[in-house]
């Protein structure tokens, strides 16, 4: 991919604060092996073929977490392969779309190729780290730099016209609320890179047990139920009054998490009872219970 949004001071101090903004899906090894025959080669996937959503469709943001979610694209049509690694995105404000500081493009390594069949998926994390903690106020400091935010209420994936053989259309998603992203020498919008896995699905209820006097047993809530993989990796799903959700996951296993506006006016958390195992395109089933007292 040939789209170029970081000036070279630029790319160093991406690499310099990667590490230290919010958790973020793990690199994938550089592949050392020669490339594959370009004659067995599946055909591109062809931009509208591959359709965008983002889980938890909003997400959710704080002052001490930033925001976080992660992008889907499923293959709607035949078999074809991707053939852009990394998603670039910017922070956007405005019924416009109107560009918020610097845009993101996950580091340039070399990877297998990735075949897609039909409902097939690719993802990746994206973020907006938090600029209020102590650990950024501390790197601008010793980087001799500064901080100059503005606000945005929406992230995009962006298209690459220069390059005709791109794997996706331009996207907007809302955000949740209006968020701080730095417009000076430090950005905090981050993607990552892009990975293909089978995918099952978590379903379940976020609800309330226990309680003073309480004789009805459980009773749904609305809110938030996050799963988080063993390498820190999160999915997540916004839980309407019915409590119940369902969302996909790459196979693995989690652990349930959530919150809810009625417990704890959302500060509280939700748990899962045990970790939950994903296998291949099956529903893995577990409640995620807001204990009260």
């Amino acid at each position: 991919m040939s789209l170029r949004l970081r000036s070279p001071r630029t790319t160093a101090i991406a690499a310099a604060i990667g590490g230290v903004l919010l958790a973020m899906s793990p690199l994938t090894a550089p592949l050392l092996a020669a490339s594959p025959n370009p004659a067995a080669s599946p055909t591109t996937c062809r931009p509208s073929q591959l359709i965008p959503s983002m889980s938890p469709p909003r997400g959710t943001y704080s002052s001490s977490a930033g925001f976080r979610a992660t992008l889907w694209f499923k293959n709607t049509g035949a078999t074809c392969a991707p053939v852009v690694d990394n998603v670039p995105v910017q922070a956007v404000s405005g019924p416009s779309h109107r560009p918020v500081g610097i845009s993101s493009l996950s580091g340039t390594v070399a990877y297998p190729m990735m075949v897609l069949g039909h409902g097939d998926f690719v993802y990746a994390t994206v973020s907006i780290g938090s600029i209020s903690t102590a650990q950024f106020k501390e790197l601008v400091r010793v980087h001799g730099s500064s901080c100059s935010p503005k606000y945005a209420n929406g992230i995009e994936v962006l298209a690459n016209p220069r390059v005709a053989s791109d794997s996706w259309l331009s996207h907007y998603f809302a955000l949740p609320e209006r968020v701080p992203v730095c417009t000076q020498d430090y950005f905090n919008v981050s993607a990552g890179v892009i990975e293909e896995s089978p995918v099952g699905f978590i379903k379940g209820r976020l609800e309330a047990g226990g309680g003073p006097g309480n004789t009805s047993g459980y009773r749904p809530y609305p809110g938030m139920v996050w799963a988080t993989a063993k390498g820190g990796e999160l999915f997540g799903a916004t839980v309407p009054a019915s409590g119940y959700f369902e969302f996909r996951v790459p196979v693995g296993t989690y652990q349930l998490t959530g919150s809810s506006p009625l417990y704890g006016g959302g500060s509280y958390r939700c748990r899962g009872s045990i970790p939950t195992i994903v296998r291949t395109r099956v529903f893995a089933d577990e409640n995620v219970i807001c204990t009260e007292k």
